[in-house]
């Protein structure tokens, strides 16, 4: 395979939009997702525990401390 087959992908990389949240599990702390929810209702993909929560109680700082609705 030559360097001349490689073509640029069909669908543009997206650019990461700064008004989305991040999103991390209450037990275990590690990253879900991006994006804005009201009310979270997810098993976690890394300690497949339940999650049932307001949005704002999973989204972290850069303190890694969790946010409690104001």
């Amino acid at each position: 395979m030559s360097n001349s087959d490689i073509t640029e992908p069909m669908i543009p990389a997206m650019q990461s939009n700064p008004n989305l949240k991040e999103y991390h599990c209450p037990h275990c702390k590690r990253f879900l997702f991006k994006g804005n929810v009201k009310k979270l209702n997810m098993l976690c993909h890394h300690c497949h525990k339940l999650i049932i929560a307001d949005g704002n109680e999973v989204v972290l700082k850069k303190t890694d401390k969790i946010l409690k609705k104001e």
